[in-house]
């Protein structure tokens, strides 16, 4: 935590960043090409090898960051959101740590997923690849159902909105929406239409 604290005031970042853990976790690939650390899957291997599975190595012994558990339980959250990120690599870490889940399901306010996959395909980096070499199709359903039981919301990109009932089914409600952000624009208009979203479940609970 102390780490990231020092990036963010010599980077001039207000915000509050936490890690998943002061503890380490060690992502591991399992590959056609062999076993071996995320680092020499992405960067060496410029993720050529074909994925069969993933280890998060020390998970089961690392503490989700207590000040993220506060600010899950804190009455004043207004929405959790799950950007669009790899849901295998990015995500599913901080989903391995002991009790993240359950921290998530109770959490004060609504849980968002936003898809990295638009249009069958992800925007940056190896997200669609993993999906085909793991058997799945790449699709926003496909991310989903890697978060079910944790969502209150999903947002879908428009171009994905025959998807749109498939993960209704799942559960969560669903926010169309374009989601390709290109300029800051497009990434502030996209944020207050996710709080937005977030609003409607919290009207929804107090029934206005």
């Amino acid at each position: 935590g102390s780490i990231t604290e020092g990036f963010c005031a010599r980077l001039g970042v207000a915000a509050q960043v936490l890690p998943m853990s002061d503890d380490p976790v060690r992502t591991v690939v399992h590959t056609d090409a062999g076993t071996m650390p995320f680092q020499e899957y992405f960067v060496r291997r410029k993720c050529r090898p074909a994925v069969r599975g993933f280890d998060f190595e020390g998970a089961d012994a690392a503490e989700f960051h207590p000040s993220a558990v506060a600010a899950l339980q804190a009455a004043e959250l207004t929405a959790v959101v799950i950007c669009p990120s790899n849901p295998y690599v990015s995500i599913a870490p901080i989903l391995a740590l002991t009790g993240a889940r359950e921290w998530l399901r109770t959490a004060a306010a609504p849980v968002i997923a936003v898809s990295p996959i638009v249009g069958g395909a992800a925007l940056k980096g190896p997200a669609d690849k993993m999906m085909r070499e793991l058997g799945e199709n790449p699709s926003a359903v496909t991310v989903a159902a890697e978060y079910d039981g944790l969502l209150d919301g999903f947002v879908l990109d428009r171009c994905d909105a025959a998807e749109a009932e498939a993960i209704r089914a799942r559960g969560p409600r669903v926010l169309l929406a374009d989601t390709v952000m290109r300029t800051s624009a497009d990434k502030a208009r996209l944020a207050a239409e996710i709080m937005a979203f977030a609003g409607d479940f919290a009207r929804a609970r107090v029934g206005v």
